[in-house]
């Protein structure tokens, strides 16, 4: 090895200039990697990727989604649950919704949303069944016609004053119109209209029956009259129940309103018409014009489940929506003056509601600082006036870690580097005495842009790197520089101090290496860091420091004289030096008991110092995240939770049974310390709640 270091310090001396331009390309290239370097935080810098722990943490992520971002407001309940903050929260939500790297969103507004949807397709469904039902009594009535057309009925007069009662038809008739037209008009018009039409329906429900009470004499009519009537009463029913839940439907059918029309001139035409045709007696005629009335009317009927059957199927008529006004909001957040329960995971109390925005399973760090950007800008360009907020969870806690880590290791390298300048300017009484400052800077530049072209990541471990490398690396800088300031000659020092140095390095590489066999990736990562950073150091003080000092004094007129000797008087340093070597010299052997006696101790009391594994702990104390997570903490009860993730075959009796039975024995022996559990039993009861969703 002296060898090797006698040939390196001969083509220093020989070539400097060479040497020294060469060793710069090669470290600029290394600095080239220090962009690249990321900072992490996550759960691989915790556990190794093999571990079963974090597969199924993976596994689990990629499945249900990852860590929440976490929206806190906070205000009065009447502001909290305003129509006009809840629609800011929507807005939020909708200039999410195309973040591919966003899992879910929930929040009042995002539940909301939801009922109105879920309104507008039973909705739907009622219009196509009230359609059936008109298209099943135009058939009846096409029927009872064709009936009345074969029927010889001699003398009817006791229909004569029910025909009286049904001659009030026309007005029956023009609050269905009405109704109709109204639909056509919008979200606002839509509830009075489907009222109009319901009392319209059920007013002709009534006189069909009474007309078909009075028609006794013949049963099968009669029947068939009073089945039409029950049909048509269902059906406003239907629509009473309709209008009392219905937000909005976009646009109504201008065939129904057509249809109605011409049911109202056609009935009131032929009810006027068996009227003076009973007065006399009902002749042959009289009854065929009765029927083809009936005929007709069942037409018309047809005409107005076409209408409706049209309107179902135009889904841009159904478009769900944000409630438009506050008393719509509260029908929808209210049952009875108390709050549904299923707005109980997003509104915490009467002054406290959240936004949980769940990313994607198993992100990368940058993907979730771009996602929390996003959700920044998104509320404050909604501008909440009179509400406030804040942005929590584990990805904002993460995100401004790393941007800590960042500020806090600057601010480690530039004290380590002005503490070192003080200590050199004051101890290292050679020329050019910050040399080695400036080297070990280098090196340590060069060790992050190593770190970067590696991908090995910046954690809360590894920050630490730099100030320790600036520590120990100066220390082999400072040795060939105070040779060489003796010896005057790169050759000489490298051949006589190489060696020595050189196995000082191996033995602190070796010493790093131990770190090898933790188990935490951070832990290993900061010894491959600390095993870089020393050998670049050794590097650095060989093909840096060297080729500066000799092309010095190969270009300074004063390299060929000798510096003044310094002055045999002995400095403070050196007074206490020269006495710690007597003292250590002179008792010895109670020195190496001292040192023994204490190791047994450190041994024994090293049992008792517990294993610290939050995270938290490790951050700076006064940082506003760490301060808004446990904030939210005391709000809501906790940011922190523990998934069992199951696979297979899971919609099963056994499978369920088991897992209603595991909810019940965690609640009842961990019940003071769990906030909530989630599982597929409870929420399968609280979205089938009738009172939840239902327009009944």
């Amino acid at each position: 090895m002296q060898k090797l270091f006698q040939m390196i310090g001969q083509r220093i001396e020989k070539s400097p200039i060479k040497v020294l331009l060469i060793s710069i390309i090669v470290f600029a290239i290394l600095i080239t990697g220090a962009v690249s370097v990321r900072m992490a935080t996550g759960n691989e810098t915790l556990l190794m990727t093999d571990n079963e722990v974090y597969k199924s943490n993976y596994a689990m992520e990629d499945s249900f989604g990852g860590d929440s971002i976490i929206v806190l407001f906070e205000g009065d309940e009447e502001k909290l649950l305003e129509q006009n903050n809840l629609q800011k929260m929507w807005n939020v939500e909708q200039r999410l919704k195309y973040e591919d790297n966003i899992f879910g969103i929930m929040s009042p507004a995002s539940i909301v949303h939801q009922i109105t949807d879920k309104q507008s397709v039973e909705i739907k469904k009622q219009i196509l069944a009230i359609s059936e039902g008109l298209n099943e009594m135009s058939g009846k009535l096409i029927e009872i016609g064709t009936e009345l057309n074969k029927k010889d009925v001699k003398d009817p007069k006791e229909i004569e004053e029910k025909l009286n009662n049904l001659s009030n038809i026309t007005s029956v008739f023009s609050k269905l119109i009405e109704g109709q037209n109204n639909l056509s008009e919008g979200a606002t018009q839509l509830s009075g209209g489907l009222t109009n039409i319901a009392d319209g329906l059920k007013g002709v429900s009534v006189q069909l029956q009474a007309l078909g009470n009075e028609l006794s004499a013949n049963p099968k009519i009669n029947i068939k009259l009073n089945m039409i009537a029950e049909n048509i009463y269902k059906s406003s029913e239907g629509l009473a129940t309709m209008a009392e839940k219905t937000s909005k439907i976009k646009m109504g059918s201008e065939n129904t309103s057509t249809a109605l029309s011409n049911i109202s001139t056609q009935l009131s035409k032929e009810t006027q018409s068996m009227k003076e045709g009973v007065t006399g007696g009902l002749n042959p005629d009289d009854l065929k014009m009765m029927a083809d009335g009936f005929i007709t009317m069942g037409e018309n009927l047809g005409k107005l489940s076409e209408g409706l059957e049209t309107f179902y199927r135009k889904s841009e008529m159904m478009i769900p929506h944000f409630p438009a006004n506050q008393e719509e909001l509260d029908n929808i957040l209210y049952d009875d003056g108390t709050l549904r329960s299923m707005f109980s995971d997003v509104i915490v109390d009467e002054n406290h509601s959240i936004m949980m925005i769940k990313l994607q399973g198993n992100l990368e760090d940058k993907y979730k600082d771009e996602i929390y950007s996003k959700v920044s800008i998104a509320l404050e360009k909604e501008d909440f006036d009179d509400i406030s907020y804040i942005i929590s969870g584990k990805p904002v806690l993460d995100s401004s870690l790393r941007v800590e880590m960042k500020t806090n290791m600057k601010y480690m390298v530039v004290s380590a580097l002005v503490l070192m300048f003080i200590i050199l300017m004051f101890v290292f009484n050679v020329r050019w005495r910050v040399l080695s400052l400036g080297v070990i800077f280098v090196s340590v530049i060069a060790t992050l842009g190593f770190m970067g072209h590696m991908s090995v990541p910046m954690t809360m471990v590894s920050m630490a790197v730099f100030p320790i490398l600036i520590g120990l690396g100066i220390d082999y800088s400072i040795q060939f520089q105070n040779r060489y300031e003796e010896e005057k000659s790169a050759k000489t020092t490298l051949t006589q101090i190489g060696t020595a140095v050189g196995i000082a390095v191996l033995a602190t590489v070796l010493g790093f290496i131990s770190l090898y066999a933790s188990p935490v990736p951070m832990i290993r990562d900061f010894g491959k860091m600390l095993t870089i950073g020393v050998i670049i150091s050794f590097i650095g003080s060989i093909f840096l420091l060297m080729p500066v000092l000799t092309s010095r004094d190969l270009f300074d007129g004063k390299s060929k004289k000798k510096l003044k000797v310094a002055s045999d008087k002995a400095t403070l340093l050196d007074r206490l030096l020269e006495f710690n070597t007597k003292v250590v010299t002179k008792f010895s052997i109670f020195i190496i008991v001292l040192a023994m006696v204490i190791s047994y101790f450190g041994i024994v009391a090293d049992r008792k110092v517990g294993v610290e594994t939050d995270i938290e702990t490790f951050m700076p104390q006064d940082m506003e995240a760490l301060d808004n997570i446990h904030y939210l903490r005391n709000i809501i009860g906790s940011t922190n939770q523990l998934a069992i993730f199951i696979e297979g075959d899971i919609l099963t009796e056994a499978n369920l049974s088991w897992m209603k039975d595991t909810v019940e024995l965690i609640e009842k022996k961990y019940g003071d310390k769990i906030v909530d559990i989630k599982s597929i039993d409870n929420l399968v009861y609280k979205m089938t709640d009738s009172n939840e969703l239902s327009i009944d």
